[in-house]
């Protein structure tokens, strides 16, 4: 059994499973397919003289030809469109609690302080509506109790 790795393609062959094997394609050994292969799912950049760079550190990195760097605007739009998920989220929340405080006040059913809650989750979601969720760092407001 041959191993082949070619390196235009990033892809493996092997002559007993493979019918046609890319003229590009180099043999290598069954211990150099195994590290390579580890490597390729490590995330790792295989050189033509089939050494390969260290894992890539995060999905906001990419390889510039000798090293990763890291690609600042991917990670900022990343962590702005999580924190207007977040932002989302925590106004649903709000939402649905001031709907039962409000039920409970409407309906005379009240048990405790639900005015006071029913206001201070009314006060959390117009905190949360004012946040900028265009920005990599956010200050959010304290939940009520």
């Amino acid at each position: 059994m041959r191993f082949f790795f070619d390196h235009d393609s990033n892809s493996f062959y092997i002559d007993v499973v493979n019918d046609s094997i890319p003229h590009t394609a180099i043999e290598i050994t069954q211990q150099q397919h195994h590290d390579l292969y580890a490597a390729i799912n490590a995330g790792c950049v295989i050189f033509d003289d089939l050494t390969y760079s260290a894992p890539r550190p995060s999905q906001f990195h990419e390889w510039d030809g000798q090293q990763w760097v890291h690609n600042v605007s991917s990670s900022d739009r990343y962590i702005i469109e999580q924190n207007q998920t977040v932002k989302n989220l925590l106004i649903s929340e709000a939402n649905e609690q001031i709907a039962v405080l409000q039920d409970i006040i409407d309906l005379d059913m009240r048990f405790s302080d639900e005015e006071r809650q029913l206001k201070q989750w009314k006060k959390y979601r117009i905190l949360l509506t004012r946040i900028n969720a265009n920005q990599t760092e956010i200050n959010w407001p304290a939940k009520p109790e």
